[in-house]
């Protein structure tokens, strides 16, 4: 048994029967669209949200029907299963033993997060080799972070002053870590002495799962990207690495413009006439927008005595499940309204 059988446990104790194996993938892989994005809220799964990208679905699938095989879920239908009393009781030891790493928040730095170790990497290897006059290789070949890094470093009078400057910042933010921690982050990195390791030949050395390795770098990673935007004046090094890169608003591109139109008082009918689109497309973009943007009122959408009435519902029947709900509501309520309400308040129900 590896970590990846501890995440699919997770997940499917979280969707609570609710969504079938193929959400578990979508969120993993992170998957831009209305659903996995929202479900990543409903269910509190957030953090997991496209930390393995590189993942396929044969590795889910096999990993699912291994789960299987030890009696650790059951069918409740033909698409959906839920956790036995021996896979709740496996997963709550394994968490205890080897938690999630508690800085992870793929939902956030998603999209930052390789940018910036491309960045980050090829920068201190660069520094490195200049510094001691070597020639070498670039550890990436990524056209925009070579070109990025090359004007970056144009810019730069003393490099040396850099070095040493990121030097200092790197070791400040890892020693909020375990020693065991940083140094697997560091093992990553490329100098002028050595190439960086991979996830597999950290995992071996320090004899942990090649997953949990995965997990433990973007961990480091995500704190990094954190307290460097909070505390921009004390990594200023770092920050221009991120500065570019940080997502004011985690929208998808179609969202953002429907947005964009609702913040100039456009109704749902005048957005779907202007963008040609129908009105189901903009409601799904509000529900992602009333997902992801803590601010945005959906009273506009909803009165306050519908809100009430769903969110009271949800708790009763302990679901997220729309069907349910609206039977359970009936006509008065339609199921755009359902979805807005579930989109706000996210995995939290009222008791």
């Amino acid at each position: 048994m590896n970590y990846l059988h501890c995440i699919v446990l997770y997940c499917l104790r979280q969707f609570r029967g609710e969504r079938s194996l193929s959400a578990i993938y979508h969120l993993l892989k992170g998957k831009k669209s209305s659903q996995t994005l929202q479900d990543s809220k409903w269910f509190q799964l957030e953090f997991l949200f496209g930390v393995l990208k590189d993942i396929e679905k044969k590795d889910v699938n096999q990993t699912f029907h291994q789960l299987q095989e030890k009696h650790f879920i059951e069918r409740i239908n033909e698409r959906h299963y839920q956790l036995t009393d021996i896979g709740n009781k496996y997963l709550d030891d394994w968490l205890i033993r080897l938690p999630f790493p508690a800085y992870l928040n793929g939902l956030k730095y998603h999209q930052q997060t390789t940018p910036f170790w491309y960045r980050l990497s090829l920068v201190i290897q660069t520094l490195s080799n200049l510094l001691h006059g070597r020639k070498f290789e670039p550890i990436h070949r990524h056209e925009e972070t070579l070109a990025w890094v090359k004007r970056y470093l144009l810019s730069k009078k003393q490099v040396h002053d850099l070095g040493k400057m990121l030097y200092h910042e790197l070791t400040t933010i890892l020693s909020a870590f375990s020693d065991e921690e940083a140094a697997m982050f560091v093992l990553r990195l490329t100098s002028y002495k050595r190439i960086g390791w991979t996830n597999e030949q950290i995992a071996v050395f320090f004899n942990k799962d090649r997953i949990y390795v995965q997990l433990i770098f973007q961990h480091v990673l995500h704190y990094m990207m954190a307290r460097v935007e909070m505390d921009r004046n004390r990594f200023p090094a770092l920050y221009e690495l991120l500065r570019d890169l940080y997502v004011p608003i985690p929208l998808t591109m179609s969202t953002r413009k429907t947005y964009e139109w609702l913040q100039k008082g456009k109704s749902i009918e005048q957005i779907a006439q202007i963008r040609k689109l129908k009105r189901s497309t903009i409601e799904d973009h509000l529900v992602e927008i009333a997902a992801n943007i803590s601010d945005f009122s959906i009273g506009t959408f909803v009165e306050q005595q519908t809100i009430e009435k769903i969110k009271q519902t949800a708790a009763r029947l302990q679901t997220n499940q729309l069907k349910k709900i609206k039977e359970a509501l009936g006509t008065t309520v339609s199921y755009f309204e359902i979805r807005l309400v579930l989109a706000k308040v996210g995995g939290k129900r009222e008791t």
